[in-house]
């Protein structure tokens, strides 16, 4: 599954029988939102992929939903994990190289017992939440995530990400 389709860059590229693409507006094969798409699914899925609103609240919200399905052994991935300059991840969205702030969803996640997280170094940094065991916990006392600065981030994103090499990825499962 996808969530965030647009001009199908990434749906048109997985050659699968079964795949589900929802996008309000343009690309993948379900037109709704995916908050609208998680209240009607009766399905789960091995892979979701989550390149849709790039807005901390929103993510963390599509995030939950998709771990709800996300089948045993299952991996979900997020786009836009690394925005390089603060500009880049600004909300609202203030040019067209947008991440948004994906990042501190991620930063969120790595603080939880329950999911393995890590992110990338690949096309702008890819998000990766395994359902399991958190194998290098991110130890950090922090109330309210969204409040979150990008220059916390920018001194520490090694840490907050869990970077990983692409090479490293096969070593995950």
């Amino acid at each position: 599954m996808e969530i965030g389709c647009f001009e199908d860059e990434t749906f048109n590229k997985i050659n699968i029988d079964k795949k589900v693409g929802v996008d309000p507006n343009s690309g993948g094969n379900v037109r709704l939102t995916s908050d609208n798409f998680f209240k009607i699914n009766k399905d789960r899925f091995d892979i979701i992929f989550i390149d849709g609103l790039h807005a901390f609240k929103q993510v963390k919200k599509d995030i939950t939903n998709s771990l709800n399905i996300l089948n045993k052994n299952g991996v979900l991935l997020l786009h836009d994990c690394l925005p390089q300059k603060i500009r880049d991840q600004a909300s609202p969205r203030a040019h067209e190289h947008w991440n948004g702030d994906v990042w501190k969803a991620i930063v969120e996640f790595r603080t939880k017992e329950e999911f393995d997280t890590y992110t990338c170094y690949a096309d702008q940094g890819i998000g990766i939440i395994l359902k399991r065991k958190n194998r290098n916990k991110l130890d950090i006392k922090i109330d309210n995530f969204s409040k979150l600065k990008f220059s916390s981030f920018f001194k520490n994103y090694k840490e907050f990400m869990n970077i990983i090499e692409h090479q490293e990825l096969k070593t995950l499962f």
